[in-house]
């Protein structure tokens, strides 16, 4: 487990405490609760399979109103990615601003300037979680895993909330989101938010819902 250097103001995790949704003394006058929400974009491949996410390592459209609702969600809190994510960012907002941003990668020598490294998802958790000295404003009342595909699949079962924006496109893609469609037929998962269609002025994308998804 390695923690960047440049990320001085944490105190250093205790490893495998990565509990989620539980009540803990974190030393000071109340107790605080953890959870973690997924949140993604999807369309359907040219084939029509749906939760199609990526392409040859990145996003086969931009879509500028989910790219605002990402951030409305996602902003002064930390957020967790694979490495492959993280290298897709565009350099000119990499890391994420105003976001903590923390990279899984299982290689010990792997370096994100401007993120904290982790070699697992519960290790990226616990970091998640470490207040900051002094206090940096994040929220971490809420924690987002942001991608990739292994990484959604692997934080799963811990997550309580799944935010996906579902776009009337049809894209080239390798690289899928876990089938929340048949979590909710299972009836493990539930909708809570159908969201409303909204026509898309992104070039490649016809129109745009988004859609709240919990855990039952």
């Amino acid at each position: 487990m390695e923690h960047d250097s440049s990320r001085s103001g944490y105190h250093e995790p205790e490893p495998g405490v990565a509990g989620l949704e539980e009540t803990e003394d974190w030393g000071d006058d109340f107790p605080k609760t953890f959870s973690v929400n997924l949140i993604w974009a999807e369309a359907r491949d040219k084939d029509g399979r749906d939760g199609a996410i990526g392409f040859a390592g990145g996003m086969p459209w931009h879509c500028a109103e989910d790219m605002k609702h990402f951030k409305e969600l996602t902003v002064s809190h930390p957020v967790i990615m694979g490495r492959r994510t993280w290298e897709s960012l565009d350099p000119k907002y990499r890391p994420l601003p105003n976001r903590d941003n923390i990279v899984v990668s299982h290689d010990a020598q792997y370096r994100a300037i401007g993120a904290t490294v982790a070699e697992s998802l519960d290790d990226a958790l616990d970091y998640a979680r470490q207040e900051a000295i002094p206090d940096d404003g994040m929220d971490r009342s809420e924690i987002w895993v942001i991608g990739g595909a292994q990484l959604f699949r692997e934080a799963l079962p811990m997550a309580t909330k799944a935010y996906v924006t579902l776009l009337d496109a049809d894209v080239d893609a390798d690289t899928y989101a876990p089938d929340i469609r048949g979590l909710v037929e299972s009836g493990a998962w539930r909708v809570i938010d159908t969201g409303e269609r909204r026509p898309s002025k992104s070039a490649g994308v016809r129109a745009y819902r988004f859609v709240t998804i919990a855990k039952a």
